[in-house]
């Protein structure tokens, strides 16, 4: 081979090594990206939970079982409506 075209390859074979690189880096992170998605959307459905918790046990303290928000306002409207 001539020395132009082994410049070449030598080039090719370096922007090839700092893709390859690029590559690897960018799947960690999304790795890393997707691990903190779902430890988010655990942590997520557990405070959805423990509102419905929260909400569950304030309408049965109140004798509001079943009752819906809208229901409860129309309920609880100022007598001079």
């Amino acid at each position: 081979m001539n020395d132009k075209s082994e410049k070449r390859i030598e080039a090719l074979e370096h922007k090839l090594s700092y893709q390859e690189r690029q590559i690897e880096e960018l799947s960690e992170l999304a790795t890393q990206q997707w691990k903190e998605i779902e430890a988010l959307k655990r942590r997520l459905q557990k405070t959805h939970e423990e509102i419905e918790n929260y909400i569950e046990e304030a309408r049965e303290t109140a004798g509001e079982k079943g009752l819906t928000p809208t229901e409860q306002a129309a309920r609880d409207k100022p007598p001079h409506y």
